[in-house]
């Protein structure tokens, strides 16, 4: 999840996202000299959270930990929701800036290359054409910088509309469904074959949150094509090609998303 508000960078109490960290790690205990000699390992299975201001702490691996983590990256949603008439407004305002400060540029340009040259001030008006229009196009990039920032916030935060409005209909997927991923771009796809991969990992089906969303990048136009894709899987009920039916077609007329 993405910082949008200016007070919630390099917060401490700002979630960024949470994955599952596990393995195995050295076990040390202390002989009768108190010196550390390596006993054997012991396997881990923590929570790691990322914070704003770069820390990561850890925790349990428990069910109540994870909706705990979704419920306050959802209220961190609803917070940063208060900003978007705001944001919307500075985006609208770089815009303009930069697409009038480029045009002023070009116009600049124009008039000084169709100037009289005179040849007593001919290094001046050189440094002049060169130096003053890079200044005007600098700005009007730096706008530009600017507004695409903005505009990356206010995507996420449709984007978390969207995942949060939706959640339950998108978790009914069967992503094992070709059909489902249709019309998805490939880069998407990669995304959420790494969610599903993690999920599976913690025998969760429920693949779609506020958190797997953020942290595979995955797009809003990716959420709007899947549910869409589901509804009409359930609209028309019918029997997949790569269905195993072997003359049974009892499963005919049936929706074919995750149970």
């Amino acid at each position: 999840m993405k910082v949008i508000r200016d007070e919630d960078k390099n917060s401490n109490k700002y979630i960024i996202k949470f994955d599952v960290e596990k393995g195995k790690r050295d076990k040390y205990t202390e002989d009768e000299s108190n010196v550390m000699i390596k006993r054997t390992t012991e396997d881990y299975n923590n929570l790691v959270v990322y914070m704003a201001d770069g820390s990561k702490p850890r925790y349990d691996n428990i069910e109540e930990n994870k909706v705990r983590l979704l419920q306050l990256m959802t209220e961190q949603h609803l917070r940063n929701k208060v900003c978007e008439e705001e944001l919307d407004d500075k985006y609208c305002k770089n815009i303009a800036k930069s697409v009038a400060f480029f045009i002023g540029a070009l116009i600049v340009v124009a008039a000084m290359v169709n100037g009289v040259s005179n040849p007593n001030h001919l290094l001046f008006a050189n440094v002049i054409r060169i130096v003053f229009p890079t200044i005007i196009l600098a700005y009007s990039s730096i706008k530009a910088i600017s507004a695409k920032k903005i505009y990356n916030k206010i995507k996420e935060m449709k984007k978390n509309d969207y995942l949060l409005e939706n959640e339950e209909v998108l978790n009914q997927a069967d992503l094992n469904n070709k059909n489902i991923l249709e019309n998805v771009k490939d880069k998407d796809k990669t995304a959420i074959a790494k969610i599903k991969q993690e999920k599976d990992k913690e025998n969760d089906n429920n693949y779609f949150d506020i958190n797997s969303i953020g942290v595979g990048d995955l797009s809003l136009d990716a959420l709007k094509r899947i549910k869409a894709n589901i509804e009409r899987e359930n609209y028309l009920g019918l029997v997949r090609t790569d269905e195993e039916t072997k003359g049974n077609t009892e499963s005919k007329g049936k929706p074919y998303v995750k149970k």
